[in-house]
């Protein structure tokens, strides 16, 4: 028995000793560095935990007038906020994830070339840019959703209720959104869009093999 106890002691003891933690001051927007793996979590405090990050591939942290600027190579940290978020730009090749319900008037999210983000949201206004080959997955609900769907990108919205929503998808991209009210739809070359909810009105257009689809 005393065996196991000290075993899982060594283990805690080896846990807190891999993680690095660093004492935020109050941000509302957030950037990632390129191949950063960042956790959302609501909470009293701010702050970050760094965990199995090799020396030489040390995390850097600015705050910029309640912009915090994340960097660090193939990093892998869990993002402690306060504050209700405002914008989020995610690096090329990052992943961004959060349970937490993001609550805002307006909100914008930036997803670099194969970024991964997940996000659930609580917003009036949102704003999504989706660069080439990034995977965006959205839950919650929206009043008015304006996206941009770059090439490859891909856009799952099936579980972000929205009342409005304006997209446009380049060549190739494929996005699936929920709206009640009115659609105007744009999909280029090859691109697919479905549309679920049953929306008022779809404005749509489309270009050579581009297809958007009203799912009942």
């Amino acid at each position: 028995m005393k065996s196991l106890y000290l075993l899982t002691a060594l283990a805690a003891f080896n846990l807190v000793a891999a993680q690095k933690t660093i004492n935020l001051e109050s941000f509302k927007s957030l950037t990632t560095g390129e191949d950063m793996k960042v956790k959302l979590v609501k909470s009293n405090e701010n702050k970050l935990v760094v965990a199995n990050n090799d020396e030489d591939e040390e995390v850097t942290v600015e705050n910029v007038g309640g912009l915090l600027i994340l960097r660090g190579d193939d990093s892998n940290v869990t993002l402690y906020y306060k504050d209700n978020l405002e914008a989020i730009i995610a690096g090329e090749d990052s992943v961004i994830s959060g349970n937490d319900e993001i609550k805002a008037n307006e909100f914008k999210l930036v997803a670099g070339a194969d970024a991964i983000v997940h996000l659930n949201l609580n917003v009036q206004k949102l704003f999504t840019v989706a660069s080439d080959d990034a995977v965006v997955t959205l839950t919650g609900k929206a009043t008015d959703h304006n996206a941009v769907l770059k090439d490859d990108a891909v856009l799952k919205g099936t579980d972000l209720l929205t009342v409005n929503t304006v997209i446009k998808l380049s060549a190739d991209a494929v996005a699936t959104i929920t709206t009640k009210g009115t659609v105007n739809a744009e999909a280029g070359e090859d691109a697919s869009l479905k549309i679920f909810g049953n929306p008022k009105t779809v404005n749509k257009s489309t270009g050579e093999d581009g297809s958007i689809v009203v799912v009942n």
